[in-house]
């Protein structure tokens, strides 16, 4: 909490300060559209996914977020389209980002290759409402009794963009995406809010033990040049229904945070529904009680497109 009332503090105080990164999530390797947006359409129709993240349960002011993306083929534009929102809430800060995206995909006889795009809106405010001082009166008339601190809310709204790349293999999936690159800033209250580039790359191996069952390890990094994430995981698949399996993050004494266990099964053909939780290890772990994050996917089953129809390939073996 101390630290989010000296952001308040420098905030009111016309003072510049930089974003942090956007919100994580533990399952990453489920929801790849969130992650980069030439991911888009390689499903192969309409995909939903819906996720909720509660960062550092019972822990004062702790994150949390609620994620909606969708996406879905474009084949009169060769590739596909897409719309993503979260909100994040952390402390006395609430961000809400709205993106749009469009994404080229070509064939090869290697995989597919995806490049795209999303471009969107950051929407912030700090509520000063929700600061409580140890000599502040919180009856009736709010008054933090603190000549710096005052009883008001700042806002402010700027672009947000990113640029990304993805391969699908038959086994191999890779991407990278480019976050707010070049860095930019945006008014916030009466101060400037600047947007840091972020970079995140991800790779995945699918590998079959036998007809019913698959390993898929994944391993994702994520950097803001002054500062680098890596997780690694793997999951487990059994007859394309049953899922699960753990994720690492971190790879030093300064960045392991967590070790996690995912678990998910199928709804029927169209709907999955997954939960995970963070075990702590940095040393927050001694003021909270974990992370949940659950998520529930929807996937029409049904190739669909809007105006023309994908490219049909003849095979003369089969005519």
């Amino acid at each position: 909490m101390r630290q989010l009332i000296i952001a308040f503090l420098l905030l009111v105080g016309n003072t510049c300060v930089k974003a942090q990164q956007r919100p994580q999530f533990t399952q990453y390797m489920l929801n790849k559209y969130y992650e980069n947006p030439a991911y888009a359409g390689l499903e192969r129709s309409l995909s939903i996914f819906t996720s909720y993240r509660d960062q550092y349960s019972l822990l004062l002011g702790n994150p949390r977020t609620f994620y909606l993306g969708v996406d879905m083929p474009f084949y009169l534009w060769n590739g596909a389209l897409g719309f993503a929102i979260y909100n994040q809430k952390s402390g006395i800060l609430s961000n809400t980002n709205i993106k749009v995206s469009y994404n080229y995909v070509t064939g090869t006889s290697y995989g597919f290759f995806s490049f795209g795009g999303r471009l969107g809106m950051d929407f912030m405010n700090i509520d000063g409402n929700a600061i409580i001082t140890p000599d502040g009166s919180y009856e009736g008339v709010f008054d933090h009794n603190d000549p710096f601190l005052e009883v008001v809310k700042f806002s402010g709204a700027g672009l947000s963009w990113e640029l990304g790349a993805f391969f699908m293999g038959k086994d191999i999936q890779a991407g990278i995406n480019l976050i707010d690159l070049p860095s930019h800033s945006f008014k916030f209250g009466n101060s400037t809010f600047n947007k840091s580039f972020v970079g995140n790359s991800y790779f995945q191996y699918r590998y079959f033990l036998n007809e019913e069952l698959e390993l898929i390890p994944s391993f994702m990094i994520k950097t803001d040049i002054s500062v680098t994430q890596i997780d690694l995981g793997i999951l487990g698949r059994y007859r394309d229904n049953l899922f699960g399996g753990v994720n690492f993050r971190g790879y030093n004494s300064t960045s392991i945070d967590a070790l996690s266990f995912i678990i998910g099964t199928n709804m029927g053909k169209k709907y999955k529904i997954s939960y995970s939780y963070d075990f702590g290890l940095s040393d927050l772990s001694d003021v909270n009680q974990g992370t949940h994050e659950i998520m529930l996917s929807y996937n029409l089953q049904k190739l669909i497109g809007i105006g023309l129809p994908p490219k049909i390939i003849y095979n003369p073996r089969d005519l």
